[in-house]
């Protein structure tokens, strides 16, 4: 069932890897959404612009590694 929620990436294959990466990128940008506000009495911690692009270098640095570490034995060779 996992295996039907993850995303294709450009060489037709699923990819865990891009699927951790569009969630916590989607995570990133809502914990940014809500920072500095207070829901349903929770006051939620303020998250400055530093800490969005040092969050975001490092979940596309994370990507980016995987990509190019990673088992090219699946990938079609021309």
């Amino acid at each position: 069932m996992f295996n039907k929620l993850l995303l294709t990436d450009t060489s037709g294959n699923k990819s865990s890897t891009l699927t951790a990466f569009v969630v916590g990128f989607l995570i990133v940008n809502l914990k940014l959404l809500v920072s500095g506000m207070t829901v349903a009495g929770f006051a939620m911690s303020p998250f400055t612009g530093s800490e969005y692009s040092l969050a975001v270098a490092a979940l596309g640095a994370i990507y980016v590694l995987r990509r190019s570490t990673g088992d090219n034995s699946k990938v079609k060779k021309k």
